[in-house]
């Protein structure tokens, strides 16, 4: 059940989503208006509504779940924004030298038809998950509609591993976010927020194999736990699982061709 609430004394709107793109959504928007707030919020939620429709392959009326049953068979052709969402999809996969694979197996096997905005599958299995994408790209929508009704402070908050922040915290320089440890739920580290966002991504005891290695075709095991943190929404939560797909320690050398403020390896 959705909540919301105005609190007139510091200017602040508080809406929760218990569910939304797989996970909980908090969100706190600034201003004096509390009627333009909430008409302002209501665009920018039925717009996530409507990504969420599109990108959820585990809602059978969804147009990607169309698109992974019939592209086994035939061609499809998706609508414009599933299609301009595919071809960046395509370019991360081709600057994270293939880590970043929305098929989890093999993206070359996406016939696309240029013309047509078509696609069709190649091989028998394949299909799209946007899993690693689509909530830094609603962040990336989230941030436009907002500045566009020229909102100077919130904080957009995707079950506390997809974040975007406007401006600071009302008592503060930054918004200060801290990174729980999923195993026993201390605090690993503080991350500090001011007109950017950020990603978190790894396994979990309730989510140990989600993430696959395009190399060997297999889940991504052990206790790892890395963020990013960028001006792109998108480049921060396709990152975060490129970089732990990738299976690598370290920072892998195709990061450095993005302008990321910072990268972490929490654990």
């Amino acid at each position: 059940m959705r909540y919301t609430n105005f609190y007139p004394s510091s200017g602040l709107y508080h809406v929760s989503l218990p569910l939304l793109m797989g996970t909980r959504l908090d969100v706190l928007l600034f201003g004096d208006d509390r009627q333009q707030l909430e008409a302002i919020w209501d665009g920018v939620e039925t717009e996530l509504k409507c990504l969420e429709k599109m990108l959820n392959r585990f809602d059978p009326e969804s147009e990607v779940a169309k698109v992974n049953c019939d592209a086994q068979f035939s061609s499809v052709q998706l609508s414009d924004e599933l299609w301009d969402i595919l071809l960046d999809c395509r370019r991360y996969y081709e600057l994270t030298d293939g880590c970043f694979d929305i098929t989890l197996s093999d993206f070359g096997k996406i016939i696309m038809m240029e013309e047509s905005h078509s696609i069709l599958f190649d091989k028998y299995g394949i299909t799209l998950d946007f899993g690693g994408y689509a909530k830094g790209y609603a962040l990336q929508c989230v941030r436009k509609r907002l500045e566009a009704a020229e909102i100077k402070r919130a904080l957009i908050n995707f079950g506390n591993s997809s974040i975007l922040a406007l401006g600071t915290h009302p008592h503060g320089d930054s918004w200060p976010i801290g990174i729980e440890d999923p195993l026993n739920g201390t605090a690993l580290t503080t991350i500090r927020l001011s007109d950017t966002s950020m990603s978190v991504s790894g396994n979990t005891p309730s989510n140990s194999q989600h993430i696959i290695n395009p190399e060997t075709s297999g889940f991504v095991t052990g206790d790892r736990m890395v963020a990013v943190v960028s001006d792109d929404p998108v480049d921060a939560e396709v990152l975060t699982t490129a970089w732990i797909a990738s299976g690598k320690e370290d920072i892998p050398d195709w990061m450095m061709r993005f302008n990321l403020k910072n990268t972490y390896k929490i654990r």
